[in-house]
């Protein structure tokens, strides 16, 4: 694929990543799926080719750019949707072990759909509620890592996030220029879910003005047991 597309491969190498042949094919053999199920059920609103891999695998890679992921980590995206980054990290990755969480059982349905089609080991595609999920034993700070893209703001979001996320294990949110903002008022709700250590890393995506912004916060301490609290709460009403 990669061959026939020298644009493609020129953002890829301009990203400071690096894929295979054959993981590059299996990221167009997603990219095919995620079109062809995006005309039933809405799925991603970039519908070229060229930008996909520009604004959604391009963008999915940088964590790796960004942050040391250890051999066989356990990590977990929140609100994953179309499964975004989360099959784009375990293709490049397949060590991983990813669970994919989405509240729409429509999109978990499509999750499981890619799972198959593309003969992928170690994947749980789990239909649930953040907030619910965080208060199960099996996945309560049970990642090395969680990742969220487009979801909600920072300080929302580090509490669908860190109480999944174990002790010296990491939250990465995907952000855009808003990020740095995000990050000063999220800055109590992060403490109070046991995440310090905080730092923002970014980059402008390859082939446009984008600005990608990586908020990475280290969880120190163990969440208290009263978070998340119900589902609804964190977005209706978030920490301060």
């Amino acid at each position: 694929m990669l061959d026939k597309n020298n644009i493609i491969n020129n953002l890829i190498k301009k990203a400071g990543v690096d894929i295979t042949v054959d993981q590059a094919a299996a990221i167009k053999a997603y990219i095919d799926l995620l079109l062809e199920t995006n005309k039933q059920i809405n799925l991603t609103a970039i519908v070229e080719e060229g930008e996909i891999w520009r604004k959604h695998i391009l963008d999915s890679l940088l964590i790796f750019c960004a942050l040391a992921v250890p051999p066989g980590a356990r990590v977990i995206d929140v609100g994953t949707g179309a499964g975004i980054p989360g099959f784009i990290l375990k293709i490049c990755r397949p060590d991983l072990h990813l669970t994919l969480l989405d509240a729409q059982q429509k999109k978990v349905k499509f999750l499981e759909k890619v799972v198959t089609r593309l003969g992928l080991n170690g994947v749980e595609c789990l239909w649930g509620r953040a907030e619910e999920v965080g208060q199960n034993k099996n996945y309560r700070e049970k990642y090395h890592l969680a990742v969220a893209r487009a979801v909600a703001p920072l300080n929302t979001l580090a509490e669908y996030c860190l109480p999944l996320v174990q002790i010296g294990g990491f939250m990465a949110a995907y952000k855009g220029p808003t990020g740095e903002q995000e990050l000063k008022e999220a800055a109590g709700a992060i403490n109070l879910m046991g995440g310090t250590a905080t730092k923002i890393w970014q980059r402008q995506l390859p082939g446009g003005e984008e600005r990608r912004i990586l908020v990475i916060v280290k969880k120190e301490r163990v969440t208290p047991p009263a978070y998340p609290r119900r589902p609804g709460l964190p977005a209706k009403r978030p920490l301060k």
